[in-house]
């Protein structure tokens, strides 16, 4: 008994030694990790201020105004569009903007995603796509007008 009960638990002692030993850091504790070094887009550190939209909503153009606001190590991002007003949250790694937000709608609550990329001179192109909706990605630009 006692022989059948080792071997069962033979194939669980070498696996969890396979899992220790692949598992090991490849450095020392006590050391911090390096963080990658991300490139910016030229002149456009803090993102914050107002903005002007432009985009596609199936096809029909719409247009509006946005104000991002950095907060810590996220943005608020809020706009007024064809008289829908939204809020929504972003994080920002490199050049690149991910917004997600929320809505009221006719069928609940409508939530998207926008992600952006960041240009020269605050501008930034980016698709977003919405659920309940169409399922399919639009296209979206913000243009900075002013801090």
């Amino acid at each position: 008994m006692a022989k059948g009960l080792a071997m069962r638990h033979f194939p669980l002692a070498i696996l969890a030694a396979i899992l220790f030993l692949s598992t090991a850091p490849d450095q020392p504790k006590d050391q911090p990790k390096a963080e990658p070094k991300i490139e910016l887009a030229h002149g456009a550190g803090d993102l914050s201020g107002y903005y002007s939209v432009k985009g596609q909503d199936a096809g029909k153009p719409y247009s509006g105004v946005a104000t991002i606001l950095k907060r810590n190590e996220v943005y608020v991002v809020a706009w007024s569009v064809s008289g829908s007003q939204f809020t929504g949250i972003g994080v920002r790694q490199g050049n690149t903007l991910s917004v997600g937000w929320a809505m009221p709608g006719e069928k609940g609550v409508v939530r998207g995603v926008n992600v952006y990329q960041i240009g020269d001179g605050k501008v930034l192109r980016g698709r977003w796509a919405a659920m309940p909706g169409s399922g399919t990605i639009q296209n979206e630009a913000l243009s900075f007008l002013k801090e």
